[in-house]
């Protein structure tokens, strides 16, 4: 009966130590299910640049020991809205939380800057800058979304660099997406060389795929209907 008793006293830890995990991560509902197996090449027409994405990808996690140690985050960008950047990083951030038990966190760049512009007044989810700082750089791995879309200023820089070197310091690592080469982000060198430093740049190709997504799922319902 002992050996009954812990074996359910483990699992019930182990559940809930995985649901923590899920919602520390943050991650959207649209993407909270999709994994690296579920992404689908077939809609770009680019197949030889989505088909290096992908291999990058791999080869990233076939050497994840190596990127932990070192700090190796990715920055995944094109200037088309709809590549799959985000889907992109949110299935491996899955696949990283899931398959490889490592603490993800999910936001984007707009929200964090509302999340510290909320820490200035008292009703605020966090008491203090400091505090939100601190959780967003707990995380073993932190995505920031659509990085590079804020307009730039001088208190803004300050907020990521502050975030950025923390975790260059500590070599956690951050995944990026966005619309906007590293060269042409308008931060300055302090947080561009940083980031460069300790990520793989991946560029996606030049085309939206959620027309091709919309046409599948039609598709799918026609077919089922007729059927």
């Amino acid at each position: 009966m002992v050996g009954d008793n812990n074996v359910v006293s483990c699992d019930c830890r182990n559940n809930l130590i995985r649901y923590n995990r899920i919602q520390f991560a943050n991650i959207p509902v649209a993407f909270k299910d999709i994994r690296l197996n579920t992404f689908n090449t077939g809609y770009y027409e680019n197949k030889e640049q989505i088909n290096m994405v992908v291999k990058i990808i791999k080869y990233y996690l076939e050497h994840l020991g190596t990127m932990k140690a070192e700090g190796i985050g990715l920055y995944l960008f094109s200037e088309t809205k709809g590549s799959g950047k985000t889907r992109m990083a949110t299935s491996l951030a899955n696949e990283l939380m899931q398959e490889h038990d490592m603490t993800v966190r999910f936001t984007t760049s707009l929200d964090i800057l509302s999340e510290i512009k909320a820490t200035w007044n008292n009703d605020a989810e966090f008491k203090s800058e400091s505090q939100l700082l601190h959780y967003l750089n707990t995380a073993e791995v932190l995505v920031i979304d659509d990085f590079g879309t804020e307009a730039t200023k001088d208190w803004i820089d300050e907020r990521f660099y502050q975030i950025i070197n923390t975790r260059y310091v500590n070599k956690l690592i951050t995944i990026y997406t966005s619309n906007y080469s590293l060269d042409d982000l308008q931060y300055n060198d302090r947080i561009t060389n940083r980031i460069k430093e300790r990520v793989y740049q991946v560029r996606f190709p030049e085309e939206s795929i959620r027309d091709g997504i919309a046409a599948a799922r039609e598709k799918r319902m026609m077919k089922e209907m007729e059927g």
